[in-house]
């Protein structure tokens, strides 16, 4: 091979990876406009200790939102009718409420009869009773409670083992029991072919005021969704909450839903607002 030849196919080599490292860096753009842009920024002048971000997690993607107890607030409600409200209803009744959600979600299970199907303690007071009656669906299996206490901690409670205590400020009750004592639901079968967009909530096994809320985007298993709640987010609990339904709507985000149809309808809402400085 001549010199000549020697440089001229150098020369075709170089302008190859020019159009490959064009054609990466453009896919690259197009990947970066089309992957959800966290809106924890836009609420973190309002809300500093809540923060959204975006977890792949075994090829899932997975929005989580971080909730520190000690400056946020978990709250439970329902419609006064019990009929399934689109997320921007909800948001404009908790408006003239009085309340300023920096995030609601899914808060939770509900009947034919649009009603909570088990326990619901919201700043009302207690609007159902915990439910153990044996049943079919998600709800039944391994059902527990997800409650938030008058010193600020979070704790997640087999249903068969939850007693009232005036400490309990809010609850809700949904299943199955994703995680306890660190470890996933052992029911759970890792080659399921059940498989939804989901919603979840965990308590952090390091700091029980620092609670975990999960929307997936994806469709996953129960098995997929509690082993990220246990080794990626190092959750002591965790509670599935619903499936389908799988949306957070973050009322100061542009876009507002973080995956979601517009168009869906929620009973139960859970509301995360900021804590009351205490008087």
């Amino acid at each position: 091979m001549t010199r000549r030849n020697l440089f001229e196919r150098l020369r075709l080599l170089l302008c190859i990876a020019a159009v490959l490292l064009l054609v990466a860096l453009a896919m690259l753009n197009r990947f970066a406009a089309a992957t959800p842009q966290s809106p924890a920024h836009a609420s973190s002048s309002v809300a500093p200790a809540f923060s959204l971000r975006y977890i792949t997690f075994k090829e899932h993607l997975y929005a989580v939102a971080d909730v520190n107890l000690e400056s946020q607030e978990i709250i439970f409600s329902t419609s006064d009718d019990n009929k399934p409200e689109t997320y921007p209803v909800v948001i404009n009744k908790l408006y003239k409420a009085g309340l300023k959600p920096v995030l609601i979600t899914n808060g939770g299970i509900y009947g034919i009869d649009s009603q909570p199907m088990g326990l619901l303690i919201t700043p009302g007071g207690k609007k159902h009773d915990v439910n153990t009656t044996a049943g079919s669906g998600n709800f039944s299996w391994d059902s527990a409670v997800f409650q938030t206490l008058d010193d600020g901690t979070a704790s997640i409670v087999p249903a068969r083992d939850w007693q009232y205590s005036p400490h309990t400020i809010a609850a809700t009750q949904s299943g199955p029991q994703l995680a306890n004592s660190n470890k996933i639901n052992q029911g759970f079968q890792p080659h399921s072919r059940f498989a939804f967009s989901r919603t979840a909530v965990g308590v952090d096994r390091s700091n029980k005021r620092v609670v975990h809320l999960v929307v997936t985007r994806d469709a996953v298993t129960l098995f997929e969704l509690a082993t990220l709640m246990v080794d990626e987010l190092h959750c002591a609990e965790a509670l599935h909450l619903d499936g389908d339904l799988s949306a957070f709507y973050i009322p100061s985000s542009p876009d507002k839903f973080v995956f979601s149809d517009p168009g869906e309808r929620i009973v139960t809402v859970l509301s995360v607002i900021a804590r009351k400085a205490k008087e």
